[in-house]
């Protein structure tokens, strides 16, 4: 199983660092051509349409991942419930675009909100030929799909920037991108529902399929709850801070955590099948997880000012005080983004589910008290929220195999040191250079110190995490 997941999350890396590295300059490119305000009512649209599209996007379909054999009819059945319900989101959202408009007291919400609306559909649409392509561990389809979807969507959005759309840009770049990878996903997967389900197909359905479309929805909620709170409380400026902040997050968490978490299902849902045990892999991917996460995000937290200033300018350097707070947070997905996977791959999300609806409630609480104070105040309570969830998500992923705490955190131990060692380096390297130095001298002398901090770390005091991530390399 180490040599299937090494290299399907070899393509998954390829096809995450290429998607990213393309998301990122068109991101940055479009940010900065329609400025702060523009990006956040973009984004305070957006907030409604992610949780759409969470609640098609990888939620019904995940049983076609999970399960041993697929029953004669399953895939027709998840088809045509998931474009359902996909329909039927793209109706509510139309429906609801006027009142998210008067919410935040911004009408140009309402029409961006009813036209970008449609991705929900088209991710319906692609759903059952993506979760195929997952099941046949066909990466490398999902790669190029991928790749080719952000290119063309990113052009897309580009160009409307250049002449003038403003925050239409935004949306004609989803509308692209989405449309494309649905294609491309039927394509790929060489299915297509040739009848009709029958009524008891429908029942095969049930089980993981709606205990996922709940974890999605509070996921959603968990996600989204910072922008809104910020679009009613405090103004578009600032939610669009936030939602760059949070995009830049987002980006390096898929180029390490991601690429682990999207193989890992996959992964140990076929290892479930062939020896029934899998919390020896599971122990390795979050120590992997981890490393990833850890390391990426110290480095990113440590650079944040002046980054923010280098890429976009001075009018966004309040980013750079919002993305260290988001930077623990993320450490925190790191961790419970495997414990998802592993859940899910399992069918044991029961407890995980009621974790999250907690962690939903109390973000909405917290963010939404400090969001009076601003951008910043509302990265702290996101981190916050983040820090108090971890140990009860924690529990909920030891359960189901009796996993000793003990070995969680020894897992957690090499990844750690290495990014406080690596942090207190660049830290000192921060207090002798910024401000003495020209920006982009100093950023790029403080990534490779970082790099080279980190790998001191693990090669000279941790032979035997070095050798681990070795052998998946090898394989």
């Amino acid at each position: 199983m180490k040599r299937e997941f090494s290299t399907a999350a070899a393509w998954s890396a390829a096809a995450a660092w290429m998607e990213q590295a393309a998301a990122a300059l068109i991101f940055l490119v479009i940010a900065r051509i329609i400025g702060v305000e523009s990006f956040g009512i973009a984004s305070m649209a957006f907030a409604f349409l992610f949780l759409g599209e969470f609640l098609v996007r990888d939620t019904i379909t995940e049983a076609i991942i999970e399960r041993e054999t697929l029953e004669d009819g399953r895939l027709e059945a998840t088809f045509f419930a998931l474009t359902g319900v996909a329909l039927a989101i793209m109706v509510a959202l139309i429906g609801v675009a006027q009142l998210v408009a008067h919410l935040y007291g911004q009408p140009s919400v309402a029409p961006l909100l009813t036209t970008v609306s449609p991705a929900v559909l088209m991710i319906g649409l692609g759903g059952v030929s993506t979760a195929l392509l997952r099941r046949r561990m066909e990466y490398k389809t999902l790669a190029i799909r991928t790749i080719v979807g952000v290119t063309v969507g990113g052009l897309v959005g580009i160009a409307m920037a250049l002449n003038g759309y403003g925050a239409w840009s935004l949306v004609g770049q989803r509308l692209a991108e989405l449309g494309l990878n649905s294609v491309l996903a039927i394509l790929g997967a060489r299915w297509w529902p040739r009848r009709l389900p029958i009524r008891a197909e429908l029942g095969l359905i049930r089980g993981l399929g709606p205990r996922v479309l709940k974890l999605r929805t509070w996921t959603l909620v968990v996600n989204q709850t910072p922008t809104v709170m910020l679009g009613i409380f405090a103004d578009p400026r600032a939610a669009g801070l936030f939602a760059f902040s949070a995009r830049l997050i987002e980006i390096v968490i898929k180029v390490s955590v991601r690429v682990i978490q999207g193989v890992a299902q996959s992964a140990i849902a076929e290892l479930r099948r062939k020896t029934g045990r899998t919390s020896g892999f599971f122990l390795d991917l979050t120590e992997l997880s981890a490393f990833a996460g850890f390391v990426s995000l110290t480095g990113l937290a440590m650079v944040a000012f002046p980054l923010t200033r280098v890429l976009l300018g001075p009018e966004w350097d309040t980013a750079g005080q919002i993305i260290p707070f988001l930077c623990v947070a993320g450490a925190a997905m790191a961790l419970t983004a495997t414990q998802e996977a592993y859940l899910l791959a399992l069918d044991r999300v029961d407890g995980y589910l009621g974790v999250i609806a907690i962690e939903a409630v109390l973000g909405v609480i917290l963010i939404g008290f400090a969001s009076s104070f601003g951008a910043v105040a509302a990265a702290a309570a996101v981190a916050l929220r983040a820090m108090l969830v971890l140990p009860f998500c924690t529990r909920a992923a030891l359960a189901p195999e009796a996993i000793p705490a003990r070995g969680f955190v020894h897992a957690l131990a090499s990844p750690a040191i290495v990014a406080i060692a690596m942090g207190l380096v660049v830290a000192l390297w921060r207090l002798f250079a910024l401000g003495r130095i020209g920006d982009i001298t100093y950023l790029a002398l403080a990534v490779l110190i970082g790099m080279a901090m980190a790998l001191i770390a693990v090669v000279g005091f941790m032979p035997a995490t070095f050798a681990r991530l070795k052998s998946y390399v090898r394989a």
